[in-house]
Order: structure tokens, then C-alpha cells, then sequence
């Protein structure tokens, strides 16, 4: 672990109420990019952590066998983390798409699997195409039609190989590299049919066609590249995936989870539905039957609330003596810079005095400071200016 240093911020600025509370800022992990296992750069997802996040805390508060959980679940990177350090997985999200992310990443298969499976679809069949209009911006008419035909295929399957390709496939559907299925466009973000049309105006583009499933096996190959199928399969058998509202996660047992690791929405800074409005339509996912439980607010005040019932419920699932991780950042809010570390460890005292139950106890907050990637720099944030440039991770123990 790194050593403290000598921040210059005082307990009163931090608004840190204890002395008990341990407060580090240093570089935690390295800021390197794609250094650990290649499953987890299989699908790009906004505002999500870097493995090593996850990998820091499951070595230092676990031992193999354990649960560990994450009930934002997002691309599954806890999860994944977990099951490569030989710990079970556990995971959940409002959203099923990052259910079927998780999943696939957490049950890799064999590229002669896949292989296999791809020669035996018909990807040039008739198909309805009578919704291309919405999507010709992105495709080639052809590749749209592949597409159709592909989604179609896994869909009606249930198999690990299926679900392998479907992930795939969703990771391919946009980007700025011959790579992708669609023409160039943002890799990170689904866009509008309209702001793509204004892509290849300025750009001067045209969708060409895109062969299916050659873009498939390159990419499948690829992030299969460092192995431990066999590992991470036998590991994941022991996960458990749910999408429950995380206000009330019935799904998942108390006293299970030996440590949680999780991100929760910073207010209303990413919108993960229209951001992932191909890979919904892809999946088949209707964003209307879970979007009602999903937060995404600029009022700190609904954020809090939301947060109050979500950490009873991570307290609930917590063993005794277990660790939960709750990484953050700071935020815009009515003009002013606020720190959701200090919204959580506020939040935890308040939960400490009024719910009996509540024994979540903050320990230490952790801030890890690096120098910007290339993928912040893509949103135009400046290096420590803004909450994304810093992981702030609030430990809390369960007494």
C-alpha cells in the first residue's frame, strides 16, 4: 500500500468529522493503460474504472474463495477481477446489459468454438429490413443486414458460445477503426442517428461494407489473447448476476459479500442509456421496462437519497468484519465543486445514528491522482481539474 503523504487539507476543508478516518492521495496503480487481463477491454463502457481499481482492494481485503460484489455492476470489472484472483463474482445492475456483458466476459470460450459456431450461421439471408433508415448513418446496407441475421442467431440461443459472440458483436458495433461494423464514429458513446449523420457530413463519409464475422473472430482473438479460460471458467461458477433495483436487492442473501467494490453514478454525468442505445437495441433490451429505477439526477439531494437506501443495502449483504469500497468522484452541483467522498462518509454517520442495523464504520479514504489518458482527454478534462481525472474511494468496515 502506499505511504500517506501530507495532503495540506485539513480535516475541517475535508469535512472528515473523525480523526479515525485515514485519508491518502498518491498514485495507487499504475495509469498505463490495458496492463491486465485482455477480457477486460472487450467492450468499451462510459465511466467505468480501470481494473486495477478493483485488483488493489480484492488482494488487500480478501483470500480466494470469497465474495466479492459489486451492485453497480456496469461492464463487470469487479466481477471479472474477482474470478481472475480465484474469488467469486457477484454482481448487479439495474441494467441487463451489463448482466450479459458480465456474464460473457466471466465464461470466455475457445476461439475454434466460435469459429465453429460463426461458419455454421447464414449472415446474407433475407431479412426485414424495413428499419435500415434509422441505421443506414452507421451501416452499409449488407452489414446492417449481417447484423440483423447475427442478432438474430444469438438470440435465439442460451449457450456460452452465443453469449461470447453477442458480447463480441456489441463491442464492434461502433468505432473509429475499419475494426468496427459501422463507418467512423465514437467507440465510447452510442451517438444519435442525427450526430452521426453530421459525422459523415464533416468527414465526408460514406458507410461502406463491413464483414461480420471476420471483425468478430479478430476481435474475439484478441481479448482471449492472455488466456485462463479454464481458470475464470471455473471461478464463475460460483457467480451470481442479478438486476435488481439496488435500493432492494432481494436477489442477493445477507451477510454474503466479504467485500464489495463499486461505482456508483456521479449524479447525472454519464446518461448510460442513450450512451448505449445501439447495444440495447442489439441485445433486444428494452430501456423503458428497467429506466424508471435507474438515478441519474443533477440535485444532489435525490442523489443522497438514492445513495442512503443503497448502502443500507450493501451493509445488509456484507459479512461481519467485511469491507465495502465505494469509489466516487467530485462533481459540479449548482455551481459548486463537491467532493462525494464527503457525501458518503456524511451519509454513513447519518445511516450510523438513525438504522440500528447500519454498521458500516468509515475507515480511510483514498484518493488515487494520475495523469489524464487518452480516453478523459476524448471528453476534454483537464488533468486534476475535474472528478474523473481522480479515483476518491471511501473504505468503509462493517463492525
Amino acid at each position: 500500500m502506499a505511504s500517506k503523504v501530507d495532503t495540506g487539507i485539513s480535516d475541517a476543508q475535508y469535512l472528515v468529522p473523525s480523526a479515525d478516518i485515514r485519508l491518502t492521495v498518491d498514485e495507487l496503480w499504475t495509469a498505463r493503460q490495458r496492463q491486465m487481463h485482455s477480457l477486460h477491454y472487450a467492450v468499451s463502457y462510459r465511466a467505468s474504472f480501470k481494473p486495477e481499481l478493483p485488483d488493489f482492494f480484492i488482494r488487500r481485503y480478501t483470500s480466494p474463495g470469497d465474495v466479492v460484489l459489486d451492485p453497480f455492476l456496469g461492464r463487470g470489472t469487479t466481477v471479472l477481477q474477482a474470478n481472475l484472483l480465484g474469488r467469486a463474482g457477484w454482481g448487479n445492475d439495474v441494467n441487463p446489459l451489463s448482466v450479459l456483458i458480465t456474464h460473457a466476459k466471466t465464461h470466455p470460450v475457445s476461439i475454434d468454438k466460435i469459429q465453429s459456431r460463426l461458419d455454421g450461421m447464414n449472415l446474407g439471408a433475407n431479412v426485414d429490413m424495413s428499419n435500415y433508415a434509422t441505421f443506414c448513418p452507421f451501416y452499409h446496407e449488407d452489414t446492417y443486414r449481417e447484423l440483423l441475421n447475427l442478432r438474430s442467431s444469438v438470440g435465439a440461443q442460451a449457450t456460452d458460445v452465443d453469449r461470447f459472440i453477442e458480447m463480441v458483436a456489441i463491442s464492434r458495433l461502433h468505432g473509429h477503426s475499419k475494426g468496427f461494423f459501422s463507418t467512423y464514429s465514437f467507440p465510447q458513446i452510442s451517438v444519435s442517428p442525427q450526430a452521426q449523420e453530421r459525422i459523415n457530413r464533416s468527414r465526408r463519409n460514406t458507410p461502406d461494407y463491413r464483414a461480420v464475422k471476420p471483425r468478430i473472430l479478430a476481435k474475439a482473438r484478441k481479448i482471449l489473447q492472455d488466456g485462463q479460460i479454464d481458470a475464470i471458467r471455473k471461478a464463475s461458477a460460483s457467480n451470481l448476476l442479478t438486476c435488481d433495483d439496488v435500493r432492494n436487492m432481494d436477489s442477493i442473501p445477507s451477510g454474503v459479500a466479504k467485500l464489495i467494490v463499486t461505482s456508483p453514478p456521479f449524479l447525472d454525468k454519464a446518461d448510460y442509456l442513450q450512451d448505449n442505445w445501439l447495444e440495447l437495441w442489439f441485445a433486444g433490451i428494452d430501456s423503458m421496462s428497467f429506466s424508471q429505477d435507474m438515478i441519474r439526477t443533477p440535485n444532489l439531494e435525490t442523489w443522497k437519497t438514492f445513495m442512503n437506501r443503497a448502502m443500507l443495502e450493501m451493509n445488509r449483504t456484507l459479512v461481519s468484519n467485511g469491507t465495502c469500497v465505494i469509489e466516487v468522484g467530485d462533481v459540479s452541483s449548482r455551481g459548486e465543486t463537491v467532493n462525494l467522498d464527503e457525501v458518503i462518509v456524511a451519509l454513513a454517520l447519518e445511516l450510523d445514528r438513525s438504522h440500528p442495523e447500519f454498521a458500516l464504520v468509515p475507515e480511510e479514504i483514498l484518493i488515487n491522482q494520475q495523469e489524464f489518458t487518452k480516453l478523459a482527454n476524448c471528453f476534454g478534462v483537464d488533468n486534476n481539474a475535474k472528478g474523473t481525472n481522480t479515483n476518491r474511494m471511501v473504505v468503509l468496515r462493517k463492525r
